[in-house]
């Protein structure tokens, strides 16, 4: 590949990577806040340590800064409507009570999620227009079924079909 002048849309590369959808959410007394993240990664195993990128513009910003605790939510592969539910207008986000209720932890809880993790915020540093976070996992729980999966400004399941394995020709 040849040198060449960065895209300052840098969304236009990423469109190619396939990414995990998890909504993160925290919580100020009753009033939960939450938002669609596809930027969740692990970074160690010990100490159980995740990161995360937050806009500087997040409406829930100000609740995770304040409280520092965090419910990371794996969206199963079925639950498109909620990556897009939280990733839209922020006064619908917790409107219905179908898919969220108060975790014993007294953070929110999604839902038939694929992975569960609670976490306090570690640190944070700036990474330009946004914060990028690490959090500590404190608990995890596990459900049921396969991650729902980003692409080329999509949701999508993850596809079953078997990948074709290169074998060595014996000499």
């Amino acid at each position: 590949m040849s040198e060449s002048a960065v895209d300052p849309d840098l969304r236009a590369a990423f469109r190619n990577a396939v990414f995990s959808t998890w909504v993160i959410c925290a919580a100020d007394g009753p009033r939960p806040v939450g938002f669609t993240a596809i930027s969740v990664v692990s970074v160690s195993v010990e100490p159980p340590l995740v990161s995360f990128n937050l806009s500087r513009t997040s409406s829930s910003r100000p609740t995770i800064e304040r409280t520092g605790r965090i419910s990371l939510h794996l969206l199963a592969d079925h639950q498109d409507h909620l990556a897009r539910r939280f990733a839209g207008d922020r006064r619908a986000r917790f409107a219905s009570s179908d898919h969220w209720h108060w975790h014993p932890d007294g953070l929110p809880g999604l839902r038939d999620v694929a992975v569960r993790l609670t976490a306090e915020v570690a640190g944070s540093f700036d990474a330009g227009d946004s914060l990028v976070i690490t959090a500590r996992v404190t608990d995890q729980q596990r459900g049921q079924g396969n991650p729902l999966l980003h692409h080329a400004g999509t949701y999508r399941a993850l596809d079953h079909t078997p990948s074709l394995v290169l074998q060595e020709e014996s000499a």
